[in-house]
């Protein structure tokens, strides 16, 4: 400590010891500004004063050292006169300072003079390093200040190694960087997940706190900021520095609040509100001699503010809130480390850089773990009731799909076998008008159910080997009697080139040109349709066709192009009441090919007609000469068999037996599952047709239980639902396929042989 304005180091070994703080009695001039020349005739017996230490009214000598005024402090450092080169740092004082060392100019912040007006404030650390000359170090340093409500010298002159100044300056700077950086990040970060999110108050003021405490990292303590940007101006600063603070303990405030709002009463949160906005007006609108002192009655209110949160922390751990006991051990070292920052800004104690860096890092990594947590407790939650609502939904399709296609495989069924029954010519145009208006329905049924589907993303894409011309011809063919009744064209044109067998999804590629055709010839009554394939990339192993659907139908308004894909979406409502249908068909069309990266174009002029065309490429199948095997038209390949019919629906019950009478194929019944295991206990079947949906013991559970007992008759699924995992479930319970309601003839016929083939091979080799 100096003494009596001498500081003696020659003992001192600055390479093995920290920086020492030039700290003691110095030669004090109140009134006076001195340079280092007027001290060789000066004449006036020095006075001796603490350093450093504030003006703040005592008396010296039988002055009143006030905080507004100037003065000349002088230190003399004695040092041993083989020192290394040394580094002297300087804080900033209130408010300007001017200093040498052994006569020389080393620093200043803002200009010292000894009026308000000749005095400029300005605040910035700094180290400067100079060689030792001789074994007498002088420092004269002139203090001066106008404005602040703090006069003079509050922290410590440092001398130390050149090295190691230097280090422990740029560790300082680093720290306040990081620290700064981390809290923007931080505080942007979570603005964004408001912003984008959901809105949830507890996420903003965290984000506006950490934003706003990420100035104070860098724009006070050792105003870093200042260093990096000395010409920002000194007042503009103080005042962001000042109200940071103030709006930082309010947002924190908010934000504890809206983290346990069961916890912190309304109360609390207006009177942070009232103080901390006053405090506030008070920076913008008053001079710096009246907000500075601000500083203590707001570090009043924030201890009593720690004190009541910690308190609502404890009454959230007891209440066993979401994260609450992390945030109160997290926010206990955070209150710690506030307080000894307004400790130290009362000279009460010197607190280390690192204790500060882990107090404020841990807290900022746990409240935002804290409300990660939250964020993804709820982002969970709503996932949770979102695949809740997809259950539902599939559920009830599901039911909906069984409850529907029940009665209409008796409408199809039967309309099927009475056309197929040789009826009476004045009831064959009764039966057809039923069989179409019945298999509109179902084309309508199938629309919301594949939409459905689509809309999940829940469809696969097989790989089978496709004769697509012919697939297209009989498209065309199935559309001909409707082109009829409308006595318009339709045709079909194609290049020669295009293989036989190309491999895709035959039933997805037939359902979009059906679409596509079905579409064309709804909205066209002159003129016709025209269906074409063109070859626009042909190698060996690829082809690229270009399917195009033409119509001179009523068109397309050009408003409307954007939105003819969108789901029950049709030009008009008009068009909708004139014309019929779901608006589904080119919803469907688009997502089918959006699944396979596929994009359909349109061009359509409103009264003249429309073109929907796209372009997929495929693989050339290996053999282009396939054995088409069709159905047997006699139908008496089954005669004799026995097929156990497992269906709770009487109606349904009558309309398989009909078709597998005509089969000459000897039919048994069961109600329900249960009845189906004690039948096939005691008799013996060649197949087993399973409704899925029955009283007692579903499908499912009645194969399960037949496989387990090493029964390995083929068992054919019967099912009004169209949702995915009906395939998935009927295959793991142990049955061979399924057939879908309303069911065709030859589909069943040709499964029910199958199956049966199937099992008398098998039969024969193992004998």
């Amino acid at each position: 400590m100096a003494k009596k304005g001498v500081l003696d180091l020659r003992e001192w070994q600055f390479q093995k010891h920290e920086p020492i703080n030039l700290a003691g009695e110095w030669e004090f001039y109140w009134k006076n500004i001195l340079y280092p020349t007027d001290f060789d005739s000066l004449k006036v017996k020095p006075i001796y004063r603490e350093f450093p230490k504030l003006w703040k009214g005592d008396v010296v000598a039988g002055d009143t050292i006030v905080p507004e005024g100037y003065a000349t402090q002088r230190l003399q450092v004695v040092v041993n006169s083989v020192t290394p080169e040394l580094a002297i740092t300087i804080p900033h004082f209130y408010c300007s300072y001017l200093l040498f060392l052994n006569g020389e100019y080393i620093g200043s912040n803002g200009q010292v003079g000894t009026t308000s007006r000749t005095s400029t404030p300005h605040w910035q650390y700094m180290t400067r390093e100079f060689k030792v000359t001789s074994d007498t170090l002088e420092i004269v340093l002139q203090i001066s200040n106008f404005q602040h409500s703090r006069g003079g010298s509050f922290f410590d002159i440092k001398l130390g190694e050149k090295v190691k100044m230097q280090t422990i300056e740029g560790r300082q700077k680093a720290f306040d960087l990081i620290m700064s950086s981390s809290l923007f990040f931080i505080g942007l970060f979570f603005m964004v997940l408001f912003w984008f999110g959901r809105h949830e108050k507890q996420i903003l003021y965290y984000s506006l706190f950490c934003l706003f405490y990420s100035y104070r990292s860098i724009g006070s303590g050792s105003y870093t900021l200042h260093s990096l940007y000395p010409e920002l101006p000194w007042l503009l600063t103080l005042k962001a520095e000042y109200i940071t603070m103030f709006m930082a303990g309010l947002f924190f405030s908010y934000y504890s609040y809206y983290l346990y709002k069961r916890e912190t009463s309304r109360l609390f949160l207006l009177l942070v509100t009232v103080i901390s906005g006053s405090f506030v007006l008070i920076t913008l609108l008053f001079p710096v001699g009246i907000f500075t002192q601000l500083v203590a009655p707001y570090s009043i209110t924030v201890l009593i503010g720690f004190v009541y949160m910690i308190y609502t922390y404890v009454l959230a751990v007891v209440n066993k809130r979401e994260g609450s006991l992390m945030s109160l051990v997290s926010s206990s070292l955070l209150f710690l480390v506030m307080g000894a920052v307004i400790l130290e800004h009362f000279g009460f104690m010197n607190n280390s850089m690192l204790f500060y860096f882990v107090g404020y890092q841990q807290f900022f990594f746990f409240q935002s773990i804290i409300l990660f947590y939250r964020y993804n407790r709820k982002i969970e939650a709503a996932k949770e009731k979102a695949e809740s609502a997809a259950r539902s939904q599939s559920d009830f399709l599901s039911m909906i799909s069984h409850e529907i296609r029940t009665p209409l495989n008796a409408v199809i069924g039967l309309t099927n076998y009475l056309i197929g029954d040789k009826p009476k010519k004045q009831h064959v145009d009764d039966l057809k008008t039923l069989k179409f208006s019945a298999e509109h329905l179902h084309v309508l049924i199938n629309d919301v159910l594949d939409y459905s589907k689509l809309d999940a993303g829940k469809i696969e894409f097989e790989e089978v080997d496709v004769d697509v011309l012919e697939m297209a011809k009989n498209i065309v063919k199935g559309f001909d009697n409707k082109a009829k009744e409308k006595d318009i064209y339709l045709s079909f044109i194609h290049d020669e080139d295009i293989p036989s067998f190309i491999v895709c999804d035959g039933l997805r590629l037939s359902q979009i040109l059906t679409n596509l055709l079905g579409n064309a010839i709804k909205f066209t009554d002159e003129g016709g349709v025209t269906l074409s394939m063109n070859t626009v990339m042909l190698t060996k192993k690829r082809v690229s066709i270009k399917f195009s659907v033409e119509d001179s139908g009523i068109g397309i308004p050009k408003d409307k192009l954007k939105t003819i894909f969108d789901s029950f979406s049709q030009a008009s409502t008009s068009t909708t009441r004139e014309y019929g249908g779901t608006g589904l068909g080119l919803s469907i069309t688009k997502r089918i090919l959006d699944l396979q990266n596929t994009k359909i174009n349109v061009f359509s002029v409103e009264n003249q007609g429309s073109r929907f065309y796209f372009t997929q490429t495929f693989a050339i199948s290996d053999s282009q000469e396939k054995v088409i095997e069709k159905a047997s038209e006699l139908h008496n390949e089954l005669e004799g068999k026995r097929i156990l019919l497992v269906e709770d629906n009487p109606v349904n019950v009558m309309v398989a037996k009909k078709f597998l009478s005509r089969w000459d194929i000897a039919v048994d019944v069961a109600e329900n599952g249960r009845e189906a295991l004690e039948k096939t206990a005691i008799e013996s079947y060649d197949l087993i047709l399973m409704d899925l949906q029955m009283p007692e013991m579903d499908g499912y559970t009645a194969s399960e239980e037949l496989r387990k007992r090493g029964y390995t008759v083929p068992i054919l699924a019967l099912t009004a639902s169209v949702m995915l995992d009906v395939g998935d479930r009927v295959f793991k319970s142990g049955m061979n396929d399924f057939i879908t309601k309303p069911f065709d003839p030859d589909d069943l016929y040709n499964k029910i042989r199958s199956h049966i083939e199937k099992q008398e091979a098998s039969e024969k080799e193992v004998d």
